[in-house]
């Protein structure tokens, strides 16, 4: 039988951007057990009554509620979790409780949490990468015998939500492929299903009480609104800093964004590993592959490279290395081959959908620096990558 057709108890769908019913769906997900769910609920929520003084955002506030029944979830599953199947091991939810770590979390999260991908894997403290992987995992265990997709945008679509604008362009370019199609049936169906837990009565006066607000002259006071402030101006010097070195328009940038969005595609198998290397004594390595002329700018020189490949963009040498932080990526080329100009210490800042990109070029190379983020986090890790 598909998990997705078994039967679940309905009585009425909670929405689901209540704290309650995200926090129940995902309890529920996570131990495959109705009456332990509700225990974790209610003893999270009397702690949170105490907790939430310290949280100012709602954001914060819920992201504390999931990690709190989270950590309460897996203690009761490690304890419970082969008896709960043997009580009921049909019911949808205990088929997802009994999926491999992080897989079960990753899959509780994306259909109970609002949030963008990003945003869930920091809920679970992992790297976007990682939790793809344990997405797919959950996938491929709940519905063994369909092919899903490989490409890791489509893999993050969510077909009840947006999408951010690099996942909905990829969505738009497979609309035909058979495997995202599966992909999106398996998903609808299951997000349906979960949609329809409802929170037992038992747990209906259950809130989250909104901290109270101080006066103004004793906010002002406080020790955390001191540091922002300070942190106010730290950020509007980086603004200021930013203003300064980004450049929407230069000479070239449409050919550094065909660049970019090639290498955004790539997964990371295509890289020859290497052991961990200042990427300004990897010369030898790119000479004996055949690219000459390769060097780095100053701020570069001491940044760690774990992988290295050469490749062709309509018959332009680029050399390509991974870097250890942040999954970025060095892009070099020869000015030669190219009508590119953004010549100058200065970086040019700009984000291409979900990069933050960064060029520069000298007399002889050009230079590009990209990760997945936003690009006001790009000076600063321009500044410490080479530390």
């Amino acid at each position: 039988m598909n998990p997705v057709d078994l039967p679940l108890p309905v009585q009425r769908p909670n929405p689901p951007s209540e704290p309650l019913a995200q926090g129940y769906r995902v309890a529920l997900l996570l131990t495959g057990d109705v009456a332990a769910s509700c225990e974790i609920l209610r003893a999270v929520f009397a702690l949170a009554a105490q907790e939430m003084a310290q949280f100012r955002s709602k954001e914060r506030r819920n992201a504390w509620l999931i990690r709190q029944i989270r950590s309460r979830a897996l203690k009761w599953r490690q304890q419970n979790g082969p008896k709960a199947e043997a009580a009921d091991p049909l019911f949808f939810p205990s088929r997802v409780a009994a999926l491999p770590e992080p897989a079960r979390s990753v899959f509780a999260l994306f259909h109970s949490v609002e949030g963008g991908v990003d945003d869930l894997a920091e809920l679970l403290r992992l790297r976007s990468p990682a939790f793809v992987s344990a997405l797919v995992v959950a996938r491929q265990t709940l519905a063994p015998d369909a092919a899903f997709p490989k490409n890791a945008r489509l893999r993050v679509h969510r077909p009840w939500g947006e999408d951010r604008k690099a996942v909905a362009k990829a969505v738009r370019s497979a609309q035909a492929d058979p495997e995202l199609a599966a992909q999106i049936n398996a998903d609808q169906q299951w997000h349906e299903e979960i949609e329809q837990m409802a929170v037992p009565e038992e747990l209906a006066l259950l809130t989250v009480a909104e901290p109270p607000r101080p006066g103004f002259f004793v906010l002002i006071r406080q020790p955390a609104v001191l540091a922002i402030a300070l942190a106010l101006l730290v950020v509007v010097g980086v603004l200021v800093y930013i203003a300064r070195t980004r450049m929407d328009d230069f000479p070239g940038k449409d050919t550094v964004e065909a660049f970019v969005e090639d290498a955004g595609s790539l997964n990371g198998s295509e890289f020859e590993a290497i052991s961990p290397t200042a990427a300004g004594k990897l010369d030898d390595w790119f000479v004996m592959k055949g690219f000459e002329g390769f060097n780095v700018p100053p701020q570069l020189e001491e940044a760690k490279a774990v992988g290295c490949r050469i490749t062709q963009h309509e018959g332009v040498s680029l050399a390509h290395v991974a870097l250890d932080k942040r999954n970025a990526m060095l892009l070099v080329f020869r000015i030669a081959d190219l009508k590119i100009e953004a010549e100058g210490d200065n970086w040019r800042i700009f984000q291409a959908d979900d990069w933050a990109v960064a060029v520069r070029t000298d007399k002889a190379n050009g230079y590009i620096v990209m990760f997945q983020g936003d690009c006001a986090d790009m000076p600063g890790f321009l500044q410490t990558v080479g530390k």
